[in-house]
């Protein structure tokens, strides 16, 4: 949502990119261990995800997200805010569907890799919700099922109508631009 990231919002694909590579198809055992494998075993012994716990809270303990501090709390502001948006999931928010879907696979006998992306929320009333897929095959060059996790995403109003200010300088007025120095011959 560039409306949380504000400036940040070109960090939100590679901060996707770090959950979808955490929750990646095994790749093999010993030196290639990794992805969902070991996101079940972490989930079995430290039990990450569970019922009551944002997702965002699980997700700063993974430390998946930006290396630098601005950019992290504006994504774990993102993350948390999903509690206020439904689901597709009956009886669940989107924060308790996201942790619900989890557990539930990392939990199973063969959990499935997990599939993060973001949708476009300014669609209509339902784009507005987490949309969560139990099994699809989200990425066409790779033959395997996955569990999906949509985010509903929307730009910066104030970025979308072309002011180039955010929430925190609308309004605002730019500082002017400083002289250039002459240069000495």
């Amino acid at each position: 949502m560039g409306y949380f990231m504000k400036h940040n919002d070109i960090l939100i694909g590679s901060m996707l990119d770090q959950l979808n590579v955490r929750f990646a198809p095994a790749q093999g055992k010993e030196k290639t261990f990794g992805g969902v494998d070991e996101m079940a075993a972490l989930q079995k012994e430290f039990t990450i995800f569970k019922k009551g716990r944002p997702f965002s809270l699980s997700v700063s303990v993974l430390n998946l997200a930006a290396y630098n501090n601005d950019a992290k709390n504006h994504w774990h502001d993102l993350l948390g805010n999903l509690k206020r948006h439904k689901s597709n999931k009956a009886g669940l928010d989107g924060d308790q569907a996201i942790v619900a879907s989890l557990v539930k696979n990392l939990a199973s006998r063969k959990p499935l890799p997990v599939y993060f992306t973001s949708h476009d929320m300014r669609a209509g009333k339902d784009s507005e919700r987490v949309l969560i897929t139990d099994k699809a095959k989200p990425i066409f060059y790779i033959d395997l099922d996955y569990l999906v996790i949509s985010l509903p995403m929307k730009p910066d109003e104030a970025k979308a109508a072309g002011t180039g200010a955010d929430a925190s300088t609308a309004g605002k007025s730019k500082p002017k631009a400083k002289a250039k120095p002459k240069s000495r011959k």
